[in-house]
C-alpha cells in the first residue's frame, strides 16, 4: 500500500497533466461524421487518450470508432476497468474556469468531466502503470474507454456485441465504496402538435440539453414577441431532489396563461407540477427497500415548427413497472400530449456476497480506513448491462462535485486516492 500510494504522489503533476490534457477535448455528442458515429469530439477525446496511453509504453486500438482498448500484462484478461470520455454538455454559468480549460485551485481540479469520467478514467489507466512499475501485474487488465456513455452507451452496447469482457468489471463512474445495484430506467418522449389557431400561444421554447440532468434555464418566446426565462439549479437526473428543474418552472408559468394555444402545457403541469420528481401526481409513484424510489426529471423540451417535444428521463427501482409508469403519465396528460416509450432497462444487482465485491470493499477499508459496504444508486452506471459488474468509485461519499453542473470538480487529493486504490484492484485480481 505505502509503495503504490507512494507512486501516485511521486506522479501527481504528470497524472494532472494527462487529465488536462484530455479535459481540453469537448467531447459532448455530436452529429455522426465518418468514422465518428458519436461526434467529432468525442471521437477525438478516443484518439487522444491513445496518445496519452502510448506515450507511457501502453499499447491499445480503437475498436469501432467507439471505444479505446488499452491492455497490459499476459494472457485472458481477468479484470477490465471501463470508463467513458464523452461528457454532457457545460450549460449554465461556470464561475472558476472555462468548462474545457482545466484549472487547479485550492486542491481542487475545475473542468468538465474532471469527475465525470475523465478524472477517473486517467487514474485508472496512471493505475495499470503503477501496478505494471512495481511488479504487481501478470496477468491482462483492460482499461476499456467509451465515447457514448452520456447519451446512452451505444458504443458499449455495440462492443458488447462484438467482444467479450472478463468475468471481473468495474466502473469508476459511481462513488465508493461500491454501487452493486442500481435502478432500471427509463426514458419517455412527448409530443404535441404545434399550435395554429388564433390568439396567443408559444411560437419557441428550448429547455434543458440531456435527458439525464435536471435542467437549469428554459427560454421560451410567445407570438407577441414576448420573451420569457426561468432559471432553475443542475443536477443529476438521478437526484433531481438535488437540482431546480428549469423546465417544470416554465411550464407552471405558461399553464397559467389564457387562451387554447397553452393547454399543451395545462396538460403537462398536470403530469409534472413544479417539485414532484417522483410521479406522485399521476399515482406512478414506488419505492422499496433495495434500490429506492422512483425519480422522474423532465430534462428537455422543445417548441419548434414541428411542435412540441420533450424528453423525460426515469430511474425505476427493483418493484417498479415501466409500463405501468408511462401509462399512469398518459392517462395524465390526455389527448393534448402523447407519450411513447423510448427504451426500458430494467434494474442492475450483482450479490454483495461475490467475491469480487467483497475483495473491492476489502481494498477500500484497507485505504480510508472506514468501514465499505455495499449500496444502491439511482444512477445507471456503465456496467450497468454486464452481469456481475459493479461501480467502484471515484467519487466518494460527502464529496461536492457538481456533476453535471457548472464548476465541475473534484479534489486532487480523493483522486490521487482513487487511483491507489484502482491498482490495488489490479494487484489484487491480476497479479
Amino acid at each position: 500500500m505505502d509503495d503504490i500510494q507512494k507512486f501516485f504522489r511521486d506522479n501527481e503533476d504528470a497524472i494532472l497533466a494527462d487529465i488536462a490534457r484530455i479535459v481540453a477535448v469537448d467531447s459532448a455528442r455530436g452529429e455522426a461524421a465518418p468514422g465518428a458515429p458519436f461526434g467529432v469530439g468525442p471521437r477525438r477525446a478516443l484518439d487522444v487518450a491513445l496518445e496519452i496511453a502510448r506515450s507511457h509504453g501502453l499499447s491499445g486500438e480503437i475498436r469501432g470508432d467507439r471505444v479505446l482498448v488499452i491492455e497490459a500484462g499476459e494472457g485472458e484478461a481477468q479484470l477490465a476497468i471501463l470508463a467513458h470520455l464523452d461528457v454532457v454538455p457545460p450549460a449554465g454559468e461556470w464561475t472558476v474556469t472555462e468548462p474545457f480549460s482545466m484549472r487547479l485551485l485550492d486542491g481542487k481540479l475545475y473542468g468538465r468531466g474532471v469527475i465525470d469520467d475523465k478524472g477517473p478514467a486517467m487514474v485508472s489507466l496512471w493505475a495499470i502503470l503503477c501496478a505494471q512499475k512495481l511488479g504487481l501485474l501478470k496477468r491482462k487488465v483492460q482499461l476499456l474507454l467509451g465515447s457514448d456513455e452520456e447519451c446512452g452507451s451505444g458504443d458499449l452496447e455495440w462492443y458488447l456485441e462484438h467482444y467479450p469482457v472478463p468475468g471481473k468489471v468495474f466502473t469508476p463512474d459511481g462513488s465508493f465504496p461500491v454501487a452493486n445495484t442500481e435502478k432500471g430506467r427509463m426514458t419517455m418522449t412527448l409530443t404535441a402538435p404545434r399550435y395554429d389557431g388564433a390568439g396567443l400561444y408559444v411560437s419557441e421554447l428550448h429547455g434543458g440539453s440531456v435527458p439525464n440532468a435536471v435542467p437549469a434555464v428554459c427560454e421560451a418566446v410567445l407570438s407577441d414577441g414576448t420573451e420569457l426565462r426561468t432559471v432553475g439549479r443542475a443536477a443529476h437526473a438521478s437526484l433531481p431532489e438535488e437540482g431546480d428543474n428549469a423546465v417544470t418552472r416554465m411550464i407552471g408559468e405558461l399553464a397559467a396563461l389564457e387562451g387554447p394555444g397553452f393547454e399543451p402545457f395545462r396538460a403537462l403541469k398536470r403530469a409534472f407540477p413544479h417539485g414532484d420528481f417522483g410521479g406522485k401526481a399521476v399515482g406512478a409513484d414506488c419505492a422499496d427497500a433495495l434500490s429506492g424510489a422512483l425519480t422522474v426529471n423532465l430534462g428537455v423540451m422543445r417548441v419548434d415548427d414541428g411542435g412540441l417535444s420533450a424528453v423525460v428521463d426515469c430511474r425505476i427501482p427493483v418493484c417498479g413497472d415501466g409500463e405501468k409508469i408511462a401509462a399512469d403519465f398518459a392517462r395524465a396528460l390526455g389527448p393534448e400530449v402523447r407519450v411513447e416509450i423510448g427504451g426500458i432497462s430494467k434494474p442492475h444487482h450483482t450479490p454483495a456476497e461475490s467475491d469480487f465485491v467483497r475483495g473491492l470493499l476489502e481494498i477500500y477499508e484497507k485505504y480510508t480506513g472506514t468501514p465499505g459496504k455495499a449500496f444502491s444508486m439511482g444512477g445507471g452506471t456503465y456496467v450497468h448491462e454486464i452481469e456481475g459488474g459493479v461501480a467502484f468509485g471515484a467519487e466518494f461519499p460527502g464529496s461536492d462535485v457538481h456533476m453535471h453542473e457548472p464548476d465541475e470538480r473534484v479534489e486532487v487529493r480523493e483522486l490521487m486516492l482513487a487511483g491507489a486504490m484502482y491498482a490495488a484492484a489490479v494487484a489484487a485480481f491480476c497479479g
